[in-house]
């Protein structure tokens, strides 16, 4: 496998979690040598805790994008010349859409988009999830079990976590107004096979969405199985684009 030393690769969180989902993956027995991996946050948590939140996707796409551009314009000047996106769940919509506003108003076009977990935005359907109380919210959050019950027993962090969902859940609900997105890049879409949020139907239609090729890699697991198949994402993220096989 071709692999690029120049690339940063800009990472979107699941709804709910901020840029420290993928603290492990930057542990330095797993982080990949040949690519940087840069995690976003959202207005409002993580290292952007002081900003306000924004739960308007077309302002929040905006600043994420001034965000990515300013950061990669300082990298360029490290050696970094190429950049990719990846992003699991909401995080992958989120992504793809942020790649097409620095597409066309930066004039910053991605080597490539690593998709996971995700329902592309022409399958996307409207939901009241933001509409939920707090009890069911947490009760959802539960039943996914990717948040430790230690985490969930603390009622201030709980508290925080379902705060941070309703939020994004918000911006979700504006994911219909997507659903004829397109972009140029490759997608490479990861698919778990236990996921019961996410149907294969569902991920392959992200062709919809680009002039380009896409790619399927199916992975073992549930919806949030991605976050322990590092090695697999890692070959991805490294991988020459020229060389991504269409399916």
């Amino acid at each position: 496998m071709k692999v690029n030393g120049n690339r940063v690769i800009y990472a979107f969180p699941h709804a709910g979690a901020s840029a420290s989902v993928y603290r492990p993956w930057l542990n330095p027995k797993h982080e990949g040598r040949n690519a940087l991996l840069s995690p976003i946050d959202l207005p409002g948590r993580g290292s952007l805790a002081k900003e306000a939140s924004i739960q308007q996707l077309d302002n929040l796409v905006e600043q994420l994008a001034k965000n990515i551009s300013h950061d990669f314009r300082q990298k360029k000047l490290a050696g970094i010349t190429q950049w990719a996106t990846f992003g699991h769940s909401f995080g992958g919509v989120l992504s793809v859409a942020v790649t097409k506003q620095l597409a066309h108003h930066h004039d910053m076009s991605p080597e490539f988009s690593v998709v996971s977990g995700s329902i592309a935005p022409c399958a996307q359907e409207y939901d009241e999830l933001h509409n939920w109380t707090d009890e069911q919210i947490l009760e959802k959050v539960k039943a996914d079990m990717a948040t430790p019950d230690a985490v969930l027993n603390i009622p201030a962090l709980a508290q925080r976590i379902v705060a941070q969902l309703r939020s994004d859940y918000i911006v979700r609900s504006q994911f219909v107004t997507l659903n004829k997105m397109q972009v140029d890049q490759p997608l490479t879409l990861i698919s778990a096979s236990a996921d019961q949020h996410i149907s294969r139907e569902n991920m392959t239609a992200w062709k919809n969405h680009t002039s380009s090729q896409t790619s399927l890699i199916e992975i073992e697991g549930d919806h949030f199985a991605v976050y322990q198949h590092w090695d697999v994402i890692k070959q991805e993220l490294l991988r020459d684009s020229q060389h991504m096989i269409m399916e």
